[in-house]
């Protein structure tokens, strides 16, 4: 008599299942979209093994085991290649941060460029005005680039506007130093050999600048004092007077002054106790009065941050930054007002300011 074997039919709950093509499984069972059919079972305390999902319950609680341990190998691998061994992906963690293999300096050859690095401080009970200097405005910048960090719109309008009025200066000089090399390079056409004055003991300053911008001060003022050099030599050999060398000099100076004191305008008040936790959410509907008051406070101080850079379409040459706004978060700042009139008289938002 012959004999049939009947097949077994396989579980259900092994073939029957949300997929997804997103998934980390093979056959594209969806995690996600099987936790929210099973709510009920992975709610319960005692899931009830007559359940009809039940096998596919299970399926689920083996599934999540797995992608755990998939989650636990792809950290433990340093989100490597497959094909690299876990030894090697490992050392990513032993990497060290890049460092400056000797001590940044700078070289000073003229007191008037140094001048502009130290600043000037009044004397013990004198009375006077007191100059930043470079290395104050290094830090300060420091800290004005820290605070991008924390999304402070008028954080990134310092920066972008300091760094404005350095490249100006600096195609200032530029322009100015050709001008005089043209005329000593003339010199030498008609036979005069020549060479730029320098200091027999210039000053050598260590920097150790921990923010770009501070290297942004220093090379500007080494510009600074390769131009002083410069002029002293176009006055030495009689190319230019001496009230032309002292005018062209005083310019010079007078505008890295400037901007030395807006550097430190900018850090001064938004570092304040009371103003530096302004992000750009204190600026959308329903923000709460302090914030409206931060808003207030800064926009009678330095006026209206411009549109393209609160939307963060123009940024900082070097920001901490890193936000990363999704279209309806876009759409929101985009919607926001920056200009009112409610900036000229505000006793409230004063007070931040005392």
């Amino acid at each position: 008599m012959a004999t049939s074997t009947r097949r077994k039919r396989p579980d259900p709950a092994l073939t029957a299942f949300a997929t997804s093509t997103s998934s980390p499984f093979p056959d594209g069972y969806d995690l996600e979209g099987e936790r929210k059919i099973l709510t009920h079972l992975l709610q319960s305390d005692d899931p009830d093994p007559a359940d009809p999902f039940y096998g596919r319950y299970q399926l689920f609680v083996e599934r999540e085991d797995k992608f755990k341990q998939l989650q636990a190998e792809h950290g433990a691998r340093e989100a490597a290649d497959a094909v690299v061994p876990a030894y090697e992906a490992r050392q990513i963690k032993c990497i060290t941060p890049l460092e400056a293999e000797s001590q940044d300096t700078m070289v000073l050859h003229t007191a008037h460029a140094m001048r502009l690095f130290l600043g000037v401080q009044n004397a013990p009970g004198e009375s006077g005005s007191s100059s930043a200097g470079g290395k104050r405005v290094a830090s300060a910048l420091r800290a004005l680039w820290s605070l991008s960090s924390n999304d402070n719109p008028y954080a990134d309008w310092a920066l972008i506007d300091i760094t404005y009025r350095v490249a100006s200066a600096r195609k200032f000089i530029d322009h100015e130093a050709n001008r005089i090399q043209t005329k000593l390079e003339a010199l030498k056409q008609k036979g005069l050999s020549y060479s730029v004055l320098q200091s027999r003991e210039p000053a050598e300053v260590r920097l150790g600048f921990s923010s770009p911008y501070g290297f942004m001060i220093a090379l500007l003022l080494v510009e600074v004092d390769f131009y002083c050099r410069l002029v002293k030599s176009a006055q030495h050999r009689d190319v230019a007077s001496s009230h032309e060398a002292h005018e062209s000099i005083q310019a010079v100076k007078h505008k890295c002054r400037s901007l030395f004191e807006r550097a430190v305008y900018w850090q001064k008040y938004l570092t304040q106790e009371t103003l530096i936790k302004l992000t750009r959410h204190d600026f959308l509907p329903g923000a709460d009065d302090l914030s409206q008051k931060r808003v207030l406070a800064l926009k009678t101080l330095f006026g209206n941050v411009p549109k393209d850079i609160f939307m963060g379409e123009q940024q900082p040459r070097h920001t901490k930054r890193r936000l990363s706004l999704s279209d309806a978060e876009y759409r929101l700042l985009d919607a926001v007002p920056l200009t009112d009139d409610a900036t000229d008289s505000n006793p409230a938002a004063a007070q931040l300011l005392q």
